[in-house]
């Protein structure tokens, strides 16, 4: 995807990470030790504290067997999903999911969660590993639209996650892809990539780019944050701005 790529580093140029990225998460004393605590307290801004966060639970999840409070800590508090509750079935859900990673297949079930699930990889192996949720796909798909699909289906797109974001829900992706096929959707054709296959489609894109995107030896969430920061106002905006609807 050229075009794409040639965007997104115009959108690395214009958006700084360190001012930009505003995600803040609260400190578990359960969760994390004493240095852990007074290394994150160091953290110059909201960004670099994230990137901490990756390497201290990235060490945690090679150190510890029982992860299960780790799991739900970066799905209840770092992204504030207080709906994933600790049961047993979320538990095993979490079990078969981590499984899955190896398998590069994921069932129909574990996707209907990935934005909560592709948390807890994107911790576990985050080099190969990032998130995916309904603003990074958002942005992505947004991009697919306007710079490889312009006169047909170049491209598929990325299977949209369920989200809580109101922008995004107000000029939904979905529909706007659909209209934009609309010869496809009327032949039923799927202009998307399979559930089972696109988050580790989506990782390996994220991991064959981001070296061109930002620097060599940038690591695959540096590409995933900025997809998520630019969703609310740079891709919002866009689609405010170009998308237009005639009716007939």
């Amino acid at each position: 995807m050229r075009n794409v790529l040639k965007i997104l580093k115009l959108y690395k140029e214009k958006v700084d990470l360190n001012i930009r990225f505003q995600y803040e998460f609260p400190i578990d004393k359960n969760i994390f030790s004493e240095i852990e605590i007074k290394n994150l307290s160091k953290a110059k801004n909201i960004y670099e504290s994230n990137v901490m966060l990756k390497n201290i639970i990235e060490k945690k999840y090679k150190n510890i067997i029982n992860t299960e409070k780790v799991d739900f800590w970066i799905i209840n508090e770092w992204w504030w999903i207080k709906s994933f509750k600790m049961n047993q079935y979320n538990i095993d859900k979490i079990r078969k999911f981590k499984i899955q990673l190896w398998k590069n297949k994921l069932s129909k079930d574990s996707f209907n969660t990935i934005s909560s699930l592709s948390k807890i990889a994107s911790f576990l192996r985050p080099k190969d590993f990032v998130i995916y949720d309904s603003r990074v796909i958002y942005t992505l798909n947004r991009l697919i639209l306007k710079y490889e699909n312009r006169e047909s289906l170049t491209y598929k797109y990325y299977p949209i996650p369920n989200g809580r974001n109101k922008i995004i829900s107000d000029f939904d992706i979905k529909t706007i892809i659909n209209l934009k096929h609309i010869k496809n959707y009327i032949n039923n054709e799927n202009v998307y990539i399979p559930e089972q296959e696109a988050y580790f489609k989506y990782c390996d894109f994220i991991k064959s780019t981001v070296n061109q995107v930002f620097w060599p030896n940038a690591e695959p969430y540096e590409l995933e944050m900025l997809l998520f920061t630019i969703a609310d106002k740079e891709i919002f905006q866009d689609i405010k701005k170009h998308i237009k609807l005639s009716i007939s």
